[in-house]
Order: structure tokens, then sequence, then C-alpha cells
């Protein structure tokens, strides 16, 4: 989202809004009926022909958009979290935010917590600590030797 505002000259310049404008106007929270799990499978039919574009290897994934990615927790550190699976409507630096079936929003911390997701009849796993990074950063990031998923 971008504002204009007036400058003192005859240009108008274009700024975008502040973290603290986009988080007062709700632009980073997703709300119960906001979207529902039927519009995001769409989304999720194009993610998989990108994902199936784009190859199964470790820096393919590591780097790949997730947004519409149906995401199951198989590990993690909180109880009540394990099992929970949707399509990814948002991702932020520290969760994914995912919708269910019932249309119930879910807020997924990535820190300590393991995702799988199926790509071409494989499940993948990928470490949410490693994924500690804002989706245009960690697209734009070069790939370090460790351990981010397993297939």
């Amino acid at each position: 989202a971008v504002v204009s505002t007036q400058s003192t000259g005859k240009n108008c310049q274009k700024q975008p809004l502040t973290h603290r404008e986009r988080r007062k106007l709700g632009l980073q929270t997703l709300k119960e009926g906001e979207v529902l799990f039927k519009d995001l499978v769409q989304i999720h039919k194009l993610w998989c022909e990108y994902i199936t574009q784009i190859g199964c290897r470790n820096e393919d994934i590591a780097r790949a958009d997730l947004h519409g990615c149906f995401l199951t927790v198989t590990k993690t550190m909180c109880p009540p979290l394990l099992r929970k699976s949707g399509i990814v409507a948002m991702e932020s630096l520290n969760t994914f935010t995912i919708v269910d079936q019932n249309d119930k929003v879910h807020v997924l911390p990535k820190k300590g917590n393991v995702f799988s997701f199926t790509v071409n009849d494989e499940v993948v796993n990928i470490f949410g600590n490693n994924f500690l990074f804002r989706p245009g950063e960690r697209i734009m990031k070069k790939i370090t030797k460790q351990k981010m998923i397993s297939i």
C-alpha cells in the first residue's frame, strides 16, 4: 500500500506506509470470515502448478513462495498445534497464517515447528527455524548448506 503525500514543491511523492500504519489499518492480520477455504482452493491449485514447475530440489523449495501451500504441522513443542492443517493465506517473519477447512484462521509460529506438504506425491518436511525470514527476503537469500528440508 502506497500513500501519496504532497511535498513542498510542485511534485507529488509516493511514500510507502510504515509498519505502524499498516498494523493500525489491519493490513497484517486476517480475521475470521475474511478469507474462506473455498476461495483459497483456487490459489492452492495455482501453487501446485507453480511448485511442479520450479522443481523439488532443496534449494528450489527453500526459495519457493508458500502462499497457497496446504501445510500441516507435523512436529511441535505446543501440543494444541499438532496436526493443524490448512492453506497458507499469509506468511510473515515469524508466522504462517493458515485457513483450515472449517474457515478458521490459525496463526502458526515457525520457530520450533516442523511443517509438511506434498509435492508430486512426495511428502516434504520444512523446519520452521530455518524459515525465520520474511518471504521476500528468503527468496532473495543464498541458501546455505544446512538441513532445511527433508524429502
